[in-house]
């Protein structure tokens, strides 16, 4: 039996796995009979693998650092959200919610705002741009400017990626695979662009299916499936309070304070909110997903 070796799981091609170790040396395997009753492998494992006569086998997949069902990968310390300031405008609810994800799975989240460019065309446009530096920035979340048309913001966005594994996600037309494609400096066919509907004005789906690619420094990027909704599928809405860096740290005079359905007198995170120290609207979209994600929870026991 041939070395033991550690790779990187980077695509699953028909149930053949596209492994990569340390030196970007890549590798075609299969699972052995063991490790698939155990659990599935995803894109982004780490795995042991060795060659068993003429075959590549997946011995062992490593801890997991994290992981994510919808994509279906692991082991991401990025997640870059990506927002576009017009066409389409931004998603502020799809957005807390993948923060939300980000803070209960360990994934530092970065907010790409792209399409910069049509700042020019609209006020609106700069008032969405001004109204993100002010509420996320301050919450201590990066945020890069990018426009694949006039070529901006690459640089410091390669910075953040370099050296960690990073998912790419958000809503459709917001320019994910553009993005990707303006990363790895190719002319790569299977990384495939939405365009934006004229009439919809939603962007069409069209990353088929979840590949890791690697660049220079051990970094690797996701260009993942396009998806306009994100239903939150494992937090418990007792826990989210603490997913907010905003109610960090306050203290109303109830311990188990959800600052939803509490009085203003009791309630110090109501309070801040009045005050305008504490943005009205992000407060408003956490009362909507605190609401969403009891109910589902009361539905669990109801039937």
């Amino acid at each position: 039996m041939e070395k033991i070796i550690t790779a990187r799981v980077t695509e699953n091609l028909l149930g053949k796995y596209i492994l990569e170790d340390k030196n970007n040396n890549k590798y075609e395997a299969i699972l052995t009979g063991n490790v698939k009753s155990k659990n599935s492998v995803l894109i982004g494992d780490m795995v042991e693998f060795n060659k068993s006569y003429d075959k590549y086998t997946i011995r062992k997949v490593l801890p997991r650092k994290n992981s994510l069902i919808r994509p279906p990968v692991s082991n991401i310390d990025n997640l870059v959200i990506m927002l576009s300031v017009a066409s389409p405008s931004p998603d502020y609810i799809l957005l807390d919610k993948q923060i939300i994800l980000c803070k209960s799975k360990n994934i530092t989240p970065v907010i790409c705002v792209n399409k910069t460019d049509l700042l020019e065309n609209t006020e609106e446009a700069k008032e969405e741009l001004n109204y993100i530096m002010k509420v996320y920035t301050n919450l201590g979340i990066k945020v890069i400017y990018t426009s694949t048309v006039k070529k901006e913001g690459m640089d410091k966005l390669k910075e953040v990626l370099r050296g960690k594994v990073s998912a790419f996600s958000g809503n459709s037309g917001v320019g994910k695979s553009s993005i990707t494609k303006e990363i790895l400096g190719c002319k790569n066919e299977d990384i495939l662009i939405g365009k934006v509907g004229e009439k919809t004005n939603k962007g069409k789906h069209t990353t088929k299916y979840v590949k890791l690619y690697s660049l220079q420094d051990n970094t690797y990027i996701l260009d993942t499936p396009g998806f306009s909704s994100y239903e939150l599928y494992d937090i418990d809405y007792k826990n989210l309070p603490s997913y907010y860096p905003e109610f960090k740290d306050i203290k109303c005079d109830y311990e188990d304070c959800m600052h939803v359905n509490e009085d203003i007198s009791v309630c110090r995170v109501k309070k801040l909110v009045k005050e305008g120290i504490i943005d009205k609207k992000r407060y408003e979209r956490y009362v909507y997903i605190y609401n969403k994600l009891k109910e589902l929870d009361d539905k669990k026991y109801k039937r």
